[in-house]
């Protein structure tokens, strides 16, 4: 049984190395920055819990080696990952300019939903028609990777004083809650983890959005900091976990088998076929 440490302690020592023959040196601790990402990533009574936390587990279970994790908000992770402080990024939408520092190795599949208070008389197929027709204003995370299709549409927003940017999804919750904003971008991850835990789920209405479709999401392992042959096991590793059926047993564990077969609907082979690019 693994007893995990508490947060200002943790270290995971994981043995019984199954990872690929390749010969890689494991450092003395790899370093792997996590964020309020709902089911993907969260903090209880002192621990670091979710998919993410998981994984990470798991890919020392087979890789043999040594992680320690630290928190950030979402926008200071990727600030300490381009100065080489953090190892590895996890929960992370593909990037061009996360490439050229990272190794990207994407695990599992996410679709940003447009989160709003209940309207009765209100339904939205994108994002555009949000801006068109309705006066809301919306509360988004700094730090997260919006396509431009996406972007321009929040661009529309500030321009007309409806959108701010905060730190962290617990507090967009939580002045959704409190009647100061209306709604926010968020994928099933992770409005469904703080809307559970809010005890707000009722009150909200989601919708699926025509001009921010579906994903993938994964890690970034730092280039700058991990040698070749290590970032390679990392590589390995988690694709065998993606191919082998371990992720989405995962994330079944934490969101329930129905949630978790709607995230992974159609199968494994996009995923998968970003391994071979």
């Amino acid at each position: 049984m693994l007893v995990r440490p508490p947060l200002l302690a943790l270290a995971l020592t994981l043995a019984a190395p199954v990872a690929p023959a390749a010969a890689y040196v494991c450092p003395p601790v790899t370093r792997v920055g996590l964020s309020d990402l709902g089911y993907a990533s969260y903090r209880q009574d002192g621990h670091y819990r979710g998919t993410a936390v998981d994984l990470v587990e798991e890919l020392g279970r087979r890789t043999g080696c040594r992680f320690q994790f630290a928190w950030y908000p979402r926008s200071r992770l990727f600030a300490e990952f381009s100065a080489n402080h953090v190892d590895i990024v996890m929960s992370s939408l593909p990037d061009a300019g996360r490439d050229r520092i990272g190794l990207w190795m994407p695990y599992a599949y996410t679709r940003f939903e447009l989160v709003l208070k209940h309207r009765a008389d209100s339904a939205y197929a994108s994002l555009a028609e949000f801006v068109e027709r309705d006066t809301g204003r919306l509360n988004i995370t700094r730090g997260i990777h919006y396509p431009p299709t996406v972007q321009r549409q929040l661009e529309r927003l500030q321009l007309a004083g409806r959108l701010e940017y905060v730190n962290d999804f617990d507090t967009v919750f939580r002045k959704i809650q409190a009647g100061r904003a209306d709604g926010t971008l968020a994928p099933m991850m992770i409005h469904r983890w703080h809307s559970q835990r809010l005890g707000a789920e009722a009150g909200l209405a989601r919708y699926e959005l025509s001009d921010w479709p579906r994903g993938i999401v994964g890690a970034y392992a730092s280039r700058a900091n991990l040698a070749p042959e290590l970032r390679s096991a990392f590589h390995a590793s988690l694709r065998a976990m993606v191919a082998d059926g371990t992720v989405q047993a995962i994330y079944g564990r934490s969101l329930g088998a129905e949630a978790s077969k709607q995230i992974f609907a159609g199968g494994m082979r996009d995923i998968l076929d970003n391994y071979e690019r």
